[in-house]
């Protein structure tokens, strides 16, 4: 199999809920070689090939189902990813759910190997076109990083001692919804955060 390595990995780079490997649901990246190893089950392909260029390595990894078209970084740069767009409703209420099920199974705790996020960030992604497929997951991965913060932050406001790991009354997130998280939200540049002052005002437009 003539693919350099050391090359590929500096140039392809996914996000890491792209995949199924247990081992890595963190937000960030996975270069090539994580991939093929983690995956070498479903491209048998790979190794039977000489591959030259590029457009091949993409292509053998879109077939063999490893990602979905338009999740390959190769080429392009940070800012033509990091953008926000417009995310369904149904989508940000379906992260909404799993961060808060996840939440409350592993007391806070982001545990890769019972999370269901890369599945819907993947289903996500098959939703829409493939021009906006890198834009909708990092915008979808805003809104999922705010809604474990509110989590967590309404249950050391209950608890100031608690801490992820420690059981707590589930209750305290009863009134803890999408709605309720969104409403507290501004864009900022390519980003979510809390909605924020200046002289009376937000600093930007809410969502």
């Amino acid at each position: 199999m003539n693919i350099n390595y050391t090359n590929l990995t500096s140039s392809y780079n996914w996000m890491s809920q792209l995949f199924g490997v247990k081992k890595n649901q963190r937000n960030g990246l996975l270069n090539l070689t994580d991939v093929i190893n983690a995956k070498n089950q479903k491209i048998p392909s790979i190794a039977n090939k000489s591959v030259k260029s590029d457009k091949e390595i993409e292509e053998i990894i879109y077939e063999s189902g490893i990602c979905v078209r338009g999740m390959i970084m190769n080429g392009k740069s940070e800012s033509e990813m990091h953008q926000m767009i417009d995310v369904s409703e149904e989508y940000r209420q379906k992260m909404f759910d799993e961060c808060k099920r996840h939440f409350l199974q592993e007391n806070g705790v982001a545990n890769g190997d019972t999370t269901k996020r890369s599945e819907i960030f993947r289903a996500y992604q098959l939703s829409i076109k493939e021009d906006d497929r890198l834009k909708g997951t990092w915008s979808l991965q805003q809104y999922e990083k705010q809604y474990t913060s509110a989590l967590a932050a309404a249950v050391k406001a209950a608890n100031p001692n608690w801490k992820n790991g420690d059981s707590f009354d589930t209750s305290i997130l009863d009134n803890v919804t999408r709605e309720s998280v969104e409403s507290t939200l501004v864009k900022s540049g390519n980003t979510l955060v809390k909605r924020s002052y200046v002289s009376g005002s937000s600093f930007d437009l809410q969502i």
